[in-house]
């Protein structure tokens, strides 16, 4: 990079043992870093040879069990303006390191300490599966460090308010370090648990590490601890919350949860954390969701698809950046649930407004498409109906493709709707292809 016409950029990680993720870490922002700074804590593998091959600067720091340590280790040996402080599992998609450049070389002036973007988290499979949003590059200023032996966070040490620019719509960190045996082996031993209590001993009152508490005993199988740990996480909450305050409201979002699950619980055990949850995120729409699940399966069909319209509404005003993350990633099964609770519920507009909303997104979710097809061709209706319905359903599927005209009419023939089948038979299929259908 061209010295004085950009802003200097210090990228930064703490490392141990990272050799399967080392080069890309270092390879995506190569081009536009000033420096490239890596501590590592103790490695046994190759991580530091490959790092110093790349070109990184490495430094040694004795792990002393506290990541915001090494991490403010990592930011005192940064001579950039700016720092860049993402984990090895972490990288920005390609093209998005320039347009970090661009970003910050058109802020304002010590306007901001930082900025937010979105942190995407990615499955075995390299799909997002959750959302929300991270402070990962911060200005170089002495007083900016993180605190916290764990789950650790960045805070001015003057006790001044971090003045965070978002944004969130222009660049995106991409995280895969949850993945299966990945995170299994970073908290080998109860790492993780050890830290947060460790934390907790010195600020007993803090909530949101007994949030994390409960995300441990959650993933340890341990409900009946995740839920006390939650329960008291709420109890500490203060009274008001940051509308961005992931955390907690991961915290509600998973003790509803948990609640929801049990065995015989009515509403009544449910309602005075849910009136907690939505007086702290009025825009959270998993709280909804929730609830709609759990009406649902107490067979309360209309209040069920009441909770679970205004959780759809609620992301459609709202997004999902920094919430909603459950309803996010279950979309299609929320419209699925939805569909049917309207069909159950007798509500035969909304359950045909909403089907068609969901097919639009996925047009083979068979059990949509079925409540469909019983509220818009029952038995015994005429050939003009057909007609007409056939039409209706030009505008989901491409009727002139094959694979659509078998799945509409073979989903006919097992809801029950076999005089459309047969009337799609007559009316798309050749011969061989009707014998087939109907064999």
């Amino acid at each position: 990079m061209e010295i004085g016409k950009h802003v200097r950029i210090s990228q930064c990680m703490i490392v141990k043992n990272e050799e399967k993720n080392i080069e890309r870490a270092l390879s995506w922002g190569k081009d536009v870093m000033w420096e490239q700074i890596v501590v590592d804590t103790g490695s046994t593998d190759r991580t530091v040879e490959l790092a110093e091959s790349l070109g990184a600067k490495v430094c040694h720091f004795d792990w002393i069990h506290d990541f915001a340590a090494a991490k403010n280790y990592a930011i005192e040996q940064a001579q950039g303006d700016w720092i860049a402080f993402l984990d090895a599992d972490e990288y920005l998609a390609q093209g998005d390191a320039e347009r970090l450049l661009g970003v910050l070389d058109n802020l304002p002036p010590d306007r901001f300490d930082g900025i937010s973007t979105g942190w995407q988290q990615i499955n075995e499979e390299g799909k997002i599966f959750a959302s929300g949003t991270q402070i990962r590059i911060f200005r170089n200023k002495p007083d900016i460090r993180y605190r916290r032996r764990i789950h650790e966070q960045l805070e001015s040490t003057e006790g001044r308010e971090l003045v965070i620019g978002d944004v969130v719509a222009s660049l995106s960190i991409f995280h895969t370090g949850y993945q299966g045996e990945a995170y299994v082996k970073k908290n080998e031993g109860g790492r993780n648990r050890r830290l947060i209590l460790e934390e907790l001993k010195e600020n007993p009152g803090d909530h949101e590490m007994m949030g994390y508490m409960g995300d441990e005993c959650l993933e340890d199988g341990d409900r009946a601890g995740a839920e006390k740990w939650y329960r008291r996480s709420v109890e500490n909450m203060p009274r008001r919350l940051p509308e961005g305050d992931q955390r907690s409201a991961v915290t509600y979002t998973r003790l509803l949860t948990i609640l929801a699950e049990k065995e015989e619980t009515s509403w009544e055990h449910i309602r005075q954390i849910y009136r907690k949850a939505v007086e702290h995120f009025p825009k959270e729409a998993d709280f909804d969701y929730i609830a709609g699940r759990f009406f649902a399966a107490s067979g309360k069909a209309s209040k069920a698809s009441s909770y679970l319209e205004a959780a759809l509404k609620k992301l459609d005003d709202f997004g999902c950046s920094n919430r909603a993350l459950l309803l996010a990633a279950n979309l299609m099964d929320a419209y699925d649930l939805l569909v049917r609770c309207c069909y159950e519920a007798g509500e035969s507009q909304k359950c045909v407004a909403y089907a068609v909303a969901c097919l639009k997104y996925d047009k083979y979710i068979m059990t949509v498409l079925s409540r469909l097809l019983l509220l818009l061709a029952p038995q015994g209706a005429g050939k003009e109906d057909y007609h007409r319905i056939l039409q209706f359903f030009w505008g989901i599927y491409d009727l002139s493709s094959l694979k659509d005209r078998l799945f509409l009419a073979k989903t006919a023939q097992k809801t029950g709707c076999s005089g459309f089948a047969e009337y799609m038979a007559e009316k798309l299929f050749s011969p061989q292809e009707r014998a087939a259908l109907f064999s």
